[in-house]
């Protein structure tokens, strides 16, 4: 009966979350304090003894739960958000994937352009674990380190002399299908070698509506029925239908073991994505036909104008190849790696002056293709005395070249009209960076119970080659031509952290961090020209810097059950702000450009606790509780204001817990999460545009029905919750899958 009341309050009564976590027999996954984990300090260590807040997700999790990315991967975890809206990003502690460095097995992924990641590049049954540390990380990575460092770690080849198949197919809502096949083969104590395949697409939902704003006016058509209005005044006037998406993957390695300690690996993963809105849909209906553009009578004297390009929306495309070449000698503890990513294309096509809601016809295309060389290197002493010393250094360079083209077929990016402008561009922008580093951290052993880690990373950025130019449509002339000065900066990264161990259970760290987020390039050398209101490249533009500081505790409250708390402060400067200038003595635009100004603080607590009830069942809990504020001052002649308010994209609460049962060859998961709303008090909630809180549950369900052969069924927002992430969300949804091994 205690069983059944402990249940029922977890899924009832605590609002928990929706991803579903599966535990492997050894403990819960997310918070067992007994694994190892490296990402931390660099360093080989146990959970428990790491001064910062970590978190992991297994391969078995990923399995279990038939994760299609890795934000759903990510978002049981403490302090993590996932937009549920279709190919939503995360927030760890309220920053976006622009503040997080991602790893694959150690190696920056995070693209040129923006910053930000482009999750497709990883293919999920891929994954071996994710190691999640949260808080200040540049003390060891460098950039981006500020709200957390993502490390993505790889499966690797079959230990013994043999090949082992795995496949995946599954089939859910919306007509979601992920089909994936990798085969692994050792051919001898030395060689060994990998090659897999993945897809994952879908005909999306509708999420995107098209909203606008009436103005004074008569003379238009007078629809068969008033119009939907939010309580902003703005009309409803249709959407670009369902947002269609695919994802492949293709991935190959080969390693050779010099010996037990020595190896060296070479990766290779080619990554296809695309996505595009289809059925677009419209309000507006006269005599019962429908209307998707011209003037439209709302009554009062107003009309609304909708515009038929907005309703066809984007054709977005994505190609890249990773190549990853890793050195590993783990008696001497000295690694080397080398990664070259190439983001061949990326970026979105769309119409120009559309006749009809099926065109085909002209339109143009914008993509930003680019490349980052990154070559890093550490070498660890153990028990120098009471120290343990880590040094270590890297190499970075990153380039964007952004080119901006006409096309006769806008859903057809190759069909370039190479008789305008310079071969068919009419834009041409582009940059690079490179970075130079140099970090060591000294783990000292102060006393029995006392631990310290004291580490510094410096880091020398040189900003250069930047350019912008602009050719007359008609005769390719250049008419513009940019070229930016070289700008070097330099940044030291400190970072100290002690761990008490008060009792073999129990655990406290307190740490301070300096991280930084370099400018993305697009912000640093992209011009859209200044005469005309546009955007200004700023090649000065400094990076963002916050401080933290943290506190925790971890505690084995006994076998069966594990505690976490942490309490955090970022204090952010310099943050890059989109800045209009306006004309003298007038409110009209001069020029946009990216600027250093505000300051942000956020705070924030994060409870958790896992527990195992018995051989068959566990459960888990966490809770965070976070607050962002932002203060800037008011610059003459912009429009930038004297404010000191709440970061309103930032949820307040997020609470996630599940329940799994495993019995023999049956498993099943209960998962919940509430997410409390990210906009202002006064903002209404429930309509299109809102950041609605929610509280969702998700189920799913893995039988053995023969040896290495496992079917699953899964329901996500099992009570078919509608709200709003800015734009609409999916229902309840479906899905069935089965994985096959030998």
């Amino acid at each position: 009966m205690g069983k059944s009341i402990l249940m029922t309050v977890l899924i009832t009564g605590n609002v928990i979350w929706g991803g579903t976590v599966v535990y492997a027999e050894e403990g819960l996954q997310q918070f067992n304090l007994d694994q190892m984990v490296v990402t931390a300090t660099r360093t080989m260590k146990e959970l428990q003894e790491v001064p910062s807040s970590v978190s992991v997700v297994t391969s078995q999790d990923i399995e279990e739960r038939n994760i299609n990315s890795v934000p759903e991967a990510l978002q049981t975890l403490p302090g993590v958000y996932m937009n549920q809206a279709a190919q939503g990003g995360i927030q760890i502690r309220g920053f976006s994937s622009s503040d997080i460095l991602v790893l694959l097995d150690g190696l920056p992924m995070n693209t040129t352009y923006n910053n930000g990641m482009e999750w497709e590049m990883v293919p999920v049954e891929k994954i071996a674990r994710i190691e999640v540390v949260r808080g200040a990380g540049s003390s060891l990575y460098g950039g981006r380190a500020v709200g957390a460092v993502v490390n993505i770690i790889t499966k690797d080849n079959p230990e013994k002399k043999g090949a082992s198949v795995n496949a995946v197919v599954s089939y859910g809502s919306n007509n979601t299908w992920k089909k994936a096949l990798y085969a692994d083969a050792r051919v001898n104590k030395k060689l060994s070698f990998g090659v897999g395949y993945e897809n994952r697409k879908s005909d999306g939902y509708r999420g995107y509506y098209y909203t606008g704003s009436a103005s004074k006016g008569s003379g238009g058509i007078k629809p068969d029925h008033e119009l939907p209005q939010l309580s902003n005044g703005k009309y409803v006037l249709g959407g670009r239908g369902e947002k269609v998406w695919e994802n492949e993957n293709i991935s190959a390695n080969v390693k050779y073991d010099f010996d037990e300690d020595r190896s060296l690996k070479y990766t290779f993963i080619h990554t296809e994505s695309e996505y595009r809105y289809q059925n677009p849909w419209t309000t507006i209906y006269k005599d019962g036909k429908p209307v998707f553009s011209g003037s439209v009578d709302v009554g009062n004297g107003q009309i609304v104008k909708p515009s038929l390009g907005t309703y066809l929306g984007y054709d977005g495309r994505k190609e890249s190849d990773l190549h990853t070449l890793s050195y590993n000698d783990n008696k001497n503890k000295f690694s080397a790696n080398f990664g070259y990513l190439d983001m061949k294309s990326n970026g979105y096509s769309s119409s120009s002056s559309p006749k009809s809601i099926d065109w085909n016809g002209a339109g143009t295309d914008s993509f930003y293709p680019g490349e980052t060389y990154n070559f890093d290197v550490q070498k660890a002493w153990d028990n120098v005395g009471k120290h343990s010393i880590l040094v270590g250094g890297s190499f970075k360079q990153e380039s964007f070249d952004q080119l901006r083209k006409y096309l006769s077929n806008w859903r057809d990016h190759d069909s370039v009209i190479s008789g305008l402008g310079d071969n068919g561009v009419y834009e041409n922008h582009g940059g690079k960076a490179r970075n130079i580093a140099l970090f060591v951290q000294d783990e000292y052993q102060i006393s029995d119970p006392m631990t310290m880690y004291l580490g510094v990373r410096y880091d020398h950025f040189t900003k250069m080659d930047g350019k912008s130019r602009y050719y007359d449509k008609n005769t390719g002339a250049l008419t513009r031509s940019l070229d930016y000065d070289e700008v070097s900066y330099s940044e030291f990264s400190p970072k100290i952290a002690f761990d008490y161990k008060a009792d073999e259970k129990t655990n406290y760290y307190v740490s301070y961090g300096h991280s930084f987020n370099p400018p993305p390039l697009y912000q640093v050398y992209r011009d859209g020209g200044g005469s005309m209101g546009g955007v200004v490249a700023n090649p000065d533009l400094d990076p963002e810097t916050s401080n933290t500081f943290e506190i925790g505790m971890k505690k084995k409250l006994s076998r069966q059950t594990n505690l976490g708390i942490s309490l955090y402060q970022v204090k952010t400067d310099d943050k890059i702000l989109y800045t209009t200038h306006y004309q003298p003595g007038t409110t009209t635009a001069e020029y946009k450009k990216y600027e250093n100004y505000g300051t942000e603080k956020r705070r924030g607590v994060e409870f958790t606790v896992d527990h195992k009830f018995n051989d068959n069942w566990g459960t888990y809990f966490n809770y965070a509780w976070q607050q962002g504020k932002v203060k800037q001052n008011a610059v003459a002649g912009t429009n930038l204001k004297d404010a000191d308010s709440a970061d309103y994209g930032i949820p307040k609460h997020l609470l996630h817990a599940g329940v799994n049962y495993n019995k023999d060859k049956f498993n099943a998961i209960l998962d919940c999460q509430y997410v409390s709303a990210r906009q202002a008090p006064d903002d209404v909630t429930g309509e299109y545009g809102a950041e609605d809180a929610y509280f969702i549950v998700n189920t799913a369900f893995n039988y053995e029905i023969a040896k290495g052969t496992i079917l699953q069924f899964g329901i996500n927002n099992l009570f078919d919750k509608e709200f709003y992430a800015s734009e609409a969300t999916s229902g309840r949804t479906y899905n069935v899958g089965l994985r096959y091994s030998f």
